[in-house]
């Protein structure tokens, strides 16, 4: 008589950056580690929408309330619960009070349907704090992925802060993208604290090397990102003049989402200043595009600037790597993990005249890059099933009880 299969345990994603019908590039980070994990564990993910009240609504109202509440993904179900946001900045600490309520009934019943074993929640602030609460009462372990640096902000809401010390004490794991991210976790909470690497993956079905009849344009710059100031678009654009004196025939492709409000007064003020620095006619705001259509861009662009003022990781470099295309990056936190003058070249932040510098070298000598080695940097540490394993690594301890105590 065969042995009886085990079954797959049962994960509980939670992460209010997700891709949905209406954003569907928002989260794509946590929608791959989603996939990375279903060999492993059948994952159900909980990705909040915003709600709010009639007399103050959200900039977005009307696209939120098209995204469904309940859907069927590729890698499981995903449910859409609303929860209440106000609008603006103001009440940020009581997030995680004010949308408890929403997603606990909607976890309470996914988990009478089937119970859970696992929390698995992006971001520690309001995810993994209403994780951490969540996991106490179910009686089943918590892990969070950290994708954005805790300093200066946790520095600048001391009640998110101690809300984050609080939950902090249930969490059986904080898995983090990067050595610049690790360090920013370990600053606050101290270096007993249990931090694993649990870096953004690549869909390298997606992001793979050109056909041979895919030409690249040795005249074209990509940007992939939304256009936020911290995403330093606007020191590239100042970069632009000194290179199109160089190379006339030089664009700028921007591919990229304004989500929010100040994204898209950040991109109004990038506008303008390619008016005030007479380039507006080499760069192209494209918009959003699907993941396809980026690979695409990614495979015939020249190289990828990524001139950010901080970055926890920067997939979009790991995604241009595994297309084959050098990457011209700063400094900026994550992206010198993996980067290098073999992969493009690194420079300070803030400094236009370096950036155009470095991107000048790889477009004067194209093939000192080679495209395999590229593609093999990103797929051995950041591909799917490097993934697979990571997160098999760090589940199965918790399921079978092999992990060290959760309280710190």
């Amino acid at each position: 008589m065969s042995a009886r299969p085990t079954r797959k345990p049962h994960a509980l994603v939670l992460s209010r950056n997700y891709p949905n019908p209406e954003f569907p590039t928002l989260g794509l980070w946590a929608e791959r580690m989603v996939a990375a994990a279903a060999p492993i564990a059948d994952c159900t993910v909980v990705a909040p929408v915003p709600w709010s009240p009639p007399l103050l609504p959200h900039a977005d109202s009307q696209r939120y309330r098209r995204v469904p509440r309940h859907r069927h993904a590729a890698s499981g179900p995903v449910h859409h619960p609303r929860v209440l946001i106000p609008p603006g900045h103001r009440f940020h600490a009581q997030d995680a009070r004010l949308q408890f309520p929403a997603i606990r009934r909607a976890v309470l019943d996914i988990h009478q349907i089937r119970p859970i074993d696992l929390i698995h929640a992006h971001l520690i602030y309001p995810d993994g704090v209403m994780a951490a609460r969540l996991g106490a009462e179910l009686g089943v372990p918590v892990i969070t992925t950290e994708h954005a640096l805790w300093q200066p902000w946790l520095d600048q809401w001391p009640a998110i802060r101690r809300q984050v010390l609080e939950a902090a004490r249930q969490i059986s794991t904080i898995t983090v993208v990067s050595a610049a991210m690790e360090r920013s976790v370990r600053e606050v909470l101290g270096t007993g604290a249990r931090v694993e690497r649990l870096p953004n993956l690549v869909d390298d079905t997606v992001f793979r090397l050109p056909h041979p009849d895919e030409r690249r344009d040795p005249n074209q710059l990509l940007f992939v990102g939304a256009v936020r100031h911290v995403k330093g678009l606007d020191v590239l654009v100042r970069a632009l003049p000194s290179l199109v004196a160089q190379r006339p025939a030089l664009r700028l492709v921007v591919i990229g989402e304004a989500f929010y409000g100040q994204w898209r007064r950040d991109e109004a003020d990038v506008r303008r200043l390619c008016q005030e620095v007479g380039v507006a006619d080499r760069v192209d705001f494209v918009g959003r595009r699907s993941s396809a259509a980026v690979a695409e861009a990614m495979r015939t662009s020249a190289l990828l600037v990524v001139p950010s003022r901080r970055e926890s990781f920067s997939a979009v470099a790991i995604e241009a790597l595994a297309s084959g295309t050098p990457v011209v990056a700063t400094r900026c936190g994550g992206p010198e993990e993996f980067l290098s003058e073999a992969t493009g070249g690194l420079v300070p932040v803030e400094d236009p005249a370096a950036l155009a510098e470095a991107i000048g070298r790889v477009l004067a000598a194209p093939e000192r890059f080679d495209l395999t080695a590229l593609r093999q940097t990103a797929i051995d540490s950041y591909g799917m099933a490097s993934g697979t394993t990571r997160i098999g690594a760090l589940y199965h301890p918790l399921l079978t009880g092999d992990a060290e105590s959760n309280t710190r």
